[in-house]
């Protein structure tokens, strides 16, 4: 077995397979214990934190108009009523977990993405 391997910093090593197609890369230690620790972050794109902010609408109500929906249309995805959809998206509402699951999943995003944050 060789000596330790130098990799300049910000450079990964590609692995490849026989065809030359990348199959790993190989990142520095404190690179990848960075990328690790910023995943473990709940981050909220720019968009949907902006409709937020410009229409002091609830993150759930936020994520439904990034993503293009109208309450009616979110309601039919998730097997509820229109009614269920705008009371779940009323600001200060505690969704049950269930809810936020339904929701995160029909909307692409992660449950934490769908709560507000507290105060």
């Amino acid at each position: 077995m060789s000596g330790p391997t130098e990799v300049a910093k910000g450079r990964a090593q590609i692995i490849c397979d026989t065809s030359g197609n990348p199959l790993y890369a190989v990142v520095p230690f404190d690179e990848y214990q960075a990328l690790v620790d910023a995943d473990s972050r709940v981050t909220i794109p720019h968009e949907v934190v902006a409709l937020m902010i410009e229409k002091n609408i609830s993150p759930m109500a936020a994520w439904r108009k990034h993503r293009g929906l109208s309450q009616a249309q979110l309601a039919d995805k998730l097997g509820v009523t229109q009614g269920a959809v705008a009371q779940a998206e009323k600001r200060g509402n505690k969704p049950h977990i269930e809810t936020l699951r339904s929701w995160a999943k029909v909307l692409g995003c992660d449950v934490a993405q769908l709560t507000e944050l507290a105060d």
